[in-house]
């Protein structure tokens, strides 16, 4: 009988050295300086395993309020202080044994006849339980692996089908992680999980029950019972855990593990699990790594509810509610990015010396999976830049030029297409806009790629400028020149596609009528509109009747 598997003494997480190699390091080496970043080999599970990380440095050694954070942020705790931060937790960090396991149920679900047994492929994503799983997929984890596929999928579980519980930021939820930039060297991997740590969540030993589900018997909703911080504790949102599951635990045969690659004297290849377990409802939790927006339920009215890419890839398009808090014509929030960015941005980078408004000083990993209800489409991951004035006042005007600035790149783009129709699709019906192997959907693409450098470009040029009045004249400018630029890209892609004097073009009548339709169009009001900008003819118009007037 083996010893049970310890995630606070074993050499279980993977990661990324200076020198580009991967090794396996224990909890308590996580402060090495010539450590990158977690490596475990695929993308979902290196967010999930950093968020595990965060959390739990968060409740053991996390800073209780800002004045306590910049001197961690430089000088990392070395591994025997790691180790007493994380000794009184030591019980939750088990993976196997008789007592209570690693983000899995606290009952013996083995034990119930009503219990259902998986093939452990089922734990992924790609992989839902309850689908046939065909022949060559991920057959054995080892108990390396099995803690990180673990992780996971309690952090962004889909949903599984009646009484299978989605994570409590739903499925596949977006985390954004601040990335600082000292002397424009990438972070260690220490930095950058204390630039992401959230403060005021250290907790005492005895609340660990609190914060850390599978110390305790689950709390079911069979129906439909709720859990929300006013149940548990907030630092909870770090470690939930909504699937019933219990691994089952075999001996190795010299099997590899299909993520760590590894061999192991104890695999896992199934395991057990039982429907309705923890409900979170997505309203009542704001996760610290996690953007959210403004909604309306029918029956709770406004509520706030975390990010989730609608499609694979992440661009400008998406950058303001990463990034900054943003309001409506009414002067309400309606979107809100994490609690460690707006944290990072307007107080701990000041801490240790670091410019926001200075290009490059910090960035942004966007990272999350594109879902079809329970399907997941692709898992996406962008590094973006993070751009802020300093000052929150201001920052709400650079997040409305930003949304203007995107509104009317969305409809230049609807421009584009439409006129791309008319010039190569004589019959409309060959006309795909939305298969990715149309012709539409690839200068969709091209444009919303010719055109990020200029956006962040604007936005960077006003963040140093920083004016207080949203509606100054700097503002008016950038906008003007913002319409230029998508523009220029527009004719430019749309005459690639349709070149007039291509030999094989299909109707040149329909080229020509289709190119003076969007240059006009990309002058006209919908752009300006989108702007919200007067165009030039008409506040010339006003300001000479101003002056006739005045005369």
């Amino acid at each position: 009988m083996t010893e049970p598997y310890s995630l606070a003494a074993e050499p279980w997480l993977p990661v990324a050295t200076v020198e580009g190699e991967r090794e396996f390091i224990r909890l308590r080496d996580i402060g090495r300086t010539d450590l990158l970043r977690i490596d475990t080999g695929r993308a979902d599970c290196d967010i999930s395993v950093t968020e595990f990380l965060i959390g739990l440095i968060a409740i053991s050694m996390g800073p209780t309020d800002n004045y306590d954070w910049p001197d961690r942020f430089e000088t990392p705790p070395t591994p025997d202080e790691i180790d007493a931060a994380i000794a009184p937790f030591a019980r939750a960090l088990v993976l196997d044994g008789d007592g209570p396991r690693f983000f899995q149920d606290f009952e013996n679900l083995e034990l119930l006849n009503d219990a259902a047994r998986e093939p452990i492929a089922s734990l992924f994503m790609e992989t839902p339980a309850g689908h046939f799983v065909k022949e060559g997929t991920i057959s054995a984890l080892s108990r390396r692996g099995a803690a990180l596929a673990l992780i996971a999928l309690q952090a962004g579980a889909p949903a599984g089908g009646r009484g299978h519980r989605t994570s409590l930021r739903g499925g596949g939820p977006s985390t954004t992680l601040v990335i600082p930039r000292i002397g424009s060297r990438a972070p260690t991997l220490w930095q950058l999980l204390w630039a992401n740590t959230p403060e005021g969540l250290k907790i005492a030993p005895e609340d660990a029950a609190k914060v850390i589900p599978w110390l305790v018997p689950t709390r079911t909703s069979h129906n439909d019972e709720i859990t929300t911080p006013a149940h548990t504790h907030f630092a909870q949102a770090f470690f939930g855990m909504p699937r019933r599951i219990r691994l089952t635990f075999t001996p190795g045969n010299g099997e590899r593990c299909a993520i760590t690659g590894d061999t192991d004297a104890v695999i896992v290849t199934s395991y057990v699990t039982r429907p309705y377990g923890t409900y979170y409802p997505t309203h009542t939790w704001p996760h610290p790594l996690s953007p959210y927006y403004k909604s309306k339920d029918k029956e709770l009215g406004e509520i706030w509810l975390p990010l989730h890419f609608k499609v694979s890839g992440v661009g400008y398009r998406d950058w303001i509610g990463l990034t900054l808090k943003s309001k409506d014509d009414k002067k309400e929030e309606t979107s809100l990015p994490a609690h460690v960015v707006s944290t990072f941005l307007h107080a701990r980078a000041v801490d240790i010396g670091l410019k926001v408004s200075v290009p490059n000083s910090v960035g942004l990993l966007a990272a999350g999976y594109a879902m079809d209800k329970m399907k997941p489409l692709d898992f996406t991951e962008a590094m973006l830049p993070l751009i802020s004035t300093g000052d929150k006042e201001r920052d709400y005007h650079l997040a409305g030029c930003a949304t203007a600035m995107v509104q009317a790149a969305e409809a230049a783009s609807q421009l584009l297409l439409s006129a791309l129709k008319t010039a190569l699709y004589t019959d409309k019906k060959k006309a795909q806009p939305e298969s990715s192997k149309a012709p539409l959907a690839a200068a969709r693409a091209r444009f919303w790629a010719d055109t990020e450098n200029a956006f962040y470009d604007t936005l960077r040029d006003l963040a140093v400028k920083a004016p207080d009045d949203a509606d100054a004249k700097v503002y008016v400018e950038a906008k003007e020149a913002w319409r230029a630029a998508i523009r220029t890209a527009a004719l430019a892609i749309f005459d690639d596609l349709a070149p007039i004097d291509a030999p094989d073009s299909p109707d040149l009548k329909n080229i020509v009528s289709a190119r003076s339709m969007l240059f006009f169009g990309l002058s006209g009001p919908i752009i300006w509109k989108a702007l919200g900008v007067e165009r030039p003819e008409k506040a010339e118009k006003k300001a000479n009747g101003t002056r006739r007037k005045a005369a």
